[in-house]
Order: C-alpha cells, then structure tokens, then sequence
C-alpha cells in the first residue's frame, strides 16, 4: 500500500470555524495533474475509554444522539483538553461522564473515525476495576444528558454482532476490549 499515488496538498483555507469544530477546504493535486477541492471536518483527537468494573461489566452511558434521532448506548469520550495528555483525557471522561475512576489505563488503538471526512482520531483505552468514586465529579457538558448503564461484557458483546449499537467507535471499543479480556492481548504497546 505504501506504493500508492499520493496526493499533493497546494493550499489550505478555513471555511468554517467554532469552538467544537473547523470545516477545512483544502486544493489538492492528485497523481493525474488534476487539482480539486477536498472539504472535511478538522478536529482535535478524541479519546474513548472502555472501564471494566470488578464484577465484569463495562462502565457505558446512554444518552440522545440528534443526528441519527435515537438514543446510543455508548463508552464515555470526548476531545483532549489543551495541556492534557490523551490518557488524562480518557481518564478525565470517564469521571465527568459517569462518576467512575478508573487508573492505569492501556491503549487499545487509535483510528479515524471517517477517512474520507473528519481528521480526527479516536484513542480507545482499556481499564479494569473501575470503581464509582465517593467524592465522584460527574459533570457532564450543558448540552449531554445521559444516564450511566453498567452493561456485561459478554451482552455488550452481543450488542455490536447484532447491529444493536449505532455508534461505529463503541462497536470497535467493544471487540477490542473482549479480544484484549480474553487473550491479555495488549494492542496499543
């Protein structure tokens, strides 16, 4: 694959800037000579964390997606804070979203989400004995409301086979996490 044609980036403009995200319309020059413009979404990296609690269940919240208008079973996420490491992100997450603490969490893998469409990454981390904190901070944005599920790991499992997951990064966190419980597999080393 590293003998493909590469594209040739001329020029870059913002064509769309807000605090959550930019829309980026660059000229590119592909390997004919031809330039076209490529448009897509350019955002900071994200990261996921899938917490294991003690008792074998993964640490998930449930919340109202508006685009696909129902509601997504889904592992806590969002966009690393600027000064922040993506693993203090994860941890970070998981705490604000759902009350859970959850230390020495172990990379599972990093992937785009949309090639075609959005830059960003998404950072998946592993983490056991989670445990919901006394002093906890959930604190999750204006705009999320959500309600913590402790889901088993071998229905969750279930749910992504069946297509019963809507979210494409939960789906993937969910088979990772069980290869990783099952072959003490350790894909981000």
């Amino acid at each position: 694959m590293d003998n493909q044609k590469k594209w040739k980036k001329l020029s870059t403009e913002s064509i769309f800037d807000h605090k959550y995200f930019k829309v980026n319309k660059d000229i590119v020059k592909l390997p004919d000579g031809r330039e076209i413009d490529w448009f897509y979404w350019n955002s900071i990296d994200s990261a996921m964390v899938v917490a294991m609690t003690p008792y074998n269940k993964l640490v998930m919240i449930e919340q109202y997606r508006y685009l696909p208008d129902q509601t997504a079973l889904e592992f806590p996420s969002g966009k690393v804070d600027e000064g922040e490491t993506m693993e203090e992100a994860a941890e970070r997450e998981l705490e604000e979203e759902t009350g859970y603490k959850c230390k020495n969490l172990q990379l599972l893998g990093s992937f785009y989400e949309t090639m075609a469409q959005l830059n960003r990454k998404i950072h998946i981390y592993y983490g056991e004995n989670a445990k919901l904190d006394d002093n906890r901070k959930r604190n999750p944005d204006e705009n999320e409301e959500m309600e913590v599920k402790l889901i088993d790991s071998g229905d969750a499992v279930k749910l992504a086979q069946e297509n019963k997951i809507i979210s494409m990064g939960t789906t993937l966190a969910i088979l990772l996490a069980d290869k990783r419980t099952k072959e003490g597999t350790n894909y981000g080393k």
